[in-house]
């Protein structure tokens, strides 16, 4: 598993850009004092790339799941709220992104990994009751993720996300610090 602090390349939505022009002058213009230059997503529909993009397993192996966050979902009305839903696989095709599919509902926000673990909130065994039961899931989600843990901790559900990022990160491969 490829850690957050272990990537080289960082990208943003497309929309960040025009929605946010102030926000994403003051973090390219950091990034770039640093040496490097972000690229932007295509076709995205909402500025949380992290929450829709695939996840990167190794060099080359990214790992496309299906981003259906109920929160996202909206009702016959709420056509707004749908509207913020991007498509992973348009994004990909258009970046020339080559991915491995996998069935299971998550959202990037909800994983935080290190070399060979990764933290979820336990909303992704809610998410995804209709096809797997706990066990299987969690069986899925070490070999998709080829990680030894997969650590499953309590959905406040007072948070409609269900993120585990907002709630803490590895500083290390076997250090975790908690947010309050």
């Amino acid at each position: 598993m490829i850690a957050d602090w272990q990537t080289n390349k960082v990208y943003f939505s497309g929309i960040l850009k025009q929605r946010f022009p102030d926000v994403y002058r003051r973090i390219t213009d950091a990034l770039n004092s640093f040496g490097y230059t972000p690229e932007e997503i295509p076709h995205t529909r909402d500025i949380w790339a992290r929450d829709y993009m695939p996840i990167q397993v190794s060099e080359n192996k990214f790992i496309e799941y299906r981003y259906d966050p109920d929160y996202l979902q909206g009702g016959p009305d709420d056509k707004q709220t749908r509207e913020l839903k991007t498509y992973p696989d348009l994004v990909c095709d258009s970046m020339g992104l080559k991915t491995i599919k996998t069935d299971i509902i998550l959202d990037g926000g909800n994983v935080v990994k290190s070399e060979n673990n990764i933290i979820l909130t336990d909303k992704v065994i809610w998410e995804n009751r209709r096809n797997y039961s706990k066990n299987a899931l969690m069986k899925q989600l070490h070999e998709i993720f080829e990680v030894e843990q997969v650590v499953l901790i309590p959905w406040d559900d007072e948070c409609i996300y269900g993120h585990a990022d907002g709630m803490l990160r590895f500083i290390n491969p076997d250090t975790v610090i908690i947010g309050g």
